[in-house]
């Protein structure tokens, strides 16, 4: 009764929340014609949408996995840009009920289904992704099949699924084999660590196991536990080379095999089309080179700061006594961020010359206007990345909090221009592993949401930019 209650429940609001988008989107497919990257996206997308996939735009540097997904529609519709669109609004639905599915298996047993899909609403209206919700951009489907890939992993099963799922987030965006390879390098650790456990490492604590774990159902629970530190790596990593990894084979059920192959047989793949493309990008790899880009990652505090300002006020006490008893490892932050931004804070000539982009606007009227405000910013980056790790702390341990970190680091701090929505799957990753908040830190978190793209879309609507290149005037967004 419950589950049927829940997909009621979770239907009627899939409706409501198409009915209300679709107002939006119907308003800025009347406002304008094409948005930003939607000049290249746009034809390429009519293109395989007529059936044309000989033609490809060299300036485009992601795989054509959305254009892919267009060609759907001229099955079905006529081929023009509201219905290109419109498969992302779609996509945003589909997003919605993924977002219910994966924390209602999160917060299995928790009866309050309207708290689960209150926060799907909230993680789907998150302002850059709800924005691109309207637009012929990739971001969207690439969260779709990344959550989708996530949903698939939870259960452990459908193997073959889950490895369309990962390719397909990769045809989407490229930078997502970097989340495929976080889902694997935690359940790796994870196993790596049990198992010099299991097999009588001295060093690790005998703790009980989680009811909830998908790892290693079928060995001597009183030997597991759940949550492991860096100590337990370093133990485990010792255990294992004194081993030669004999005794991981041996605790390695089938099962764990297939599930580690799976994401190896995605990777592997993706590293073949590296060495053949020469390069992660596709098209134009001028505008997008890898560069080492550090101070992207405190870009990434600021906007955990702003979308997860509900979780940042919610823990805030908890957050400062924290900082308190560990005066050493903030002075230390304090000192290592100082020394990014001095040495390795870079300026993307896009970023300074594309005022169509709420990022120009912060960077010129903070970053570039005064000579200090990139030391100026460094507390707020300090206090952030404490709040991230004390909302983390209690419901995850190293072998998530290890591999997030390194792919967070691979993700960003490669890239030299700054976009928000670059921010976006990073983001989503953190905040589904949050501890299970309260009512009224899941309704800050809506109402929050709701005034941001309140004022996000009246600058959209109302704010006109001329650019001479353009007969037609441009739009603010993300």
């Amino acid at each position: 009764m419950g589950f049927a209650n829940f997909n009621l429940l979770l239907f009627g609001q899939v409706i409501s929340y198409f009915l209300a988008s679709k107002l939006l989107f119907d308003k800025v497919n009347e406002t304008i014609h094409i948005v930003i990257d939607e000049y290249f996206h746009i034809p390429q997308g009519l293109a395989y949408c007529n059936g044309n996939y000989s033609y490809w735009d060299p300036k485009i540097t992601t795989l054509p996995g959305l254009y892919l997904v267009s060609s759907v529609v001229g099955t079905y519709f006529k081929c023009n840009t509201y219905n290109l669109r419109f498969v992302n609004l779609i996509a945003s639905c589909v997003n919605l009920v993924l977002f219910s599915s994966i924390l209602r298996f999160v917060y299995f047993g928790d009866r309050n289904h309207m708290k689960i899909i209150l926060q799907a609403v909230s993680l789907t209206i998150l302002p850059p992704l709800y924005f691109f919700s309207h637009v012929y951009y990739t971001d969207v489907l690439s969260v779709t099949f990344l959550l989708l890939f996530s949903r698939l992993c939870l259960t452990n099963r459908y193997f073959f699924m889950i490895l369309i799922c990962g390719v397909a987030s990769i045809m989407m965006r490229q930078t997502n084999v970097v989340w495929i390879a976080m889902v694997f390098g935690h359940k790796l650790l994870d196993l790596l660590i049990k198992s010099s456990r299991v097999f009588g490492n001295q060093y690790i604590n005998d703790v009980r196991l989680s009811k909830r774990s998908l790892i290693a159902k079928d060995v001597d629970k009183s030997k597991l536990k759940r949550y492991y530190g860096l100590k337990d790596v370093y133990y485990a990593a010792r255990y294992h080379l004194s081993t030669g990894l004999t005794t991981f084979f041996k605790f390695l059920s089938f099962h764990d095999a297939t599930v580690l192959f799976t994401h190896l047989m995605t990777l592997s793949g993706f590293v073949a089309f590296v060495y053949y493309n020469g390069s992660i990008v596709v098209g134009d790899k001028t505008a997008h080179e890898a560069t080492l880009h550090l101070p992207q990652l405190l870009y990434f505090l600021l906007f955990y700061g702003v979308f997860g300002l509900p979780y940042v006020v919610n823990r805030l006490k908890s957050t400062l006594k924290l900082m308190f008893r560990q005066k050493i490892l903030v002075l230390l932050s304090a000192l290592v961020f100082v020394l990014i931004v001095h040495f390795n804070t870079l300026i993307h000539p896009y970023l300074v010359a594309d005022n169509r982009h709420f990022t120009f606007y912060i960077w010129n009227r903070w970053f570039g206007k005064y000579e200090n405000a990139i030391y100026l910013t460094v507390p707020a980056y300090v206090f952030l990345l404490f709040s991230i790790y004390d909302n983390l702390r209690e419901q995850n341990c190293i072998s998530f909090l290890l591999p997030y970190t390194i792919c967070l680091v691979l993700s960003l701090a490669l890239q030299k221009l700054i976009e928000i929505r670059y921010f976006l799957v990073p983001y989503i990753v953190l905040r589904l592993r949050f501890a299970r908040p309260s009512h009224m830190v899941i309704l800050s978190e809506f109402l929050w949401y709701i005034l941001i793209n309140a004022a996000a879309f009246h600058v959209f609507f109302n704010k006109e930019v001329t650019w001479k290149d353009f007969d037609y005037v441009q739009r603010i967004i993300w």
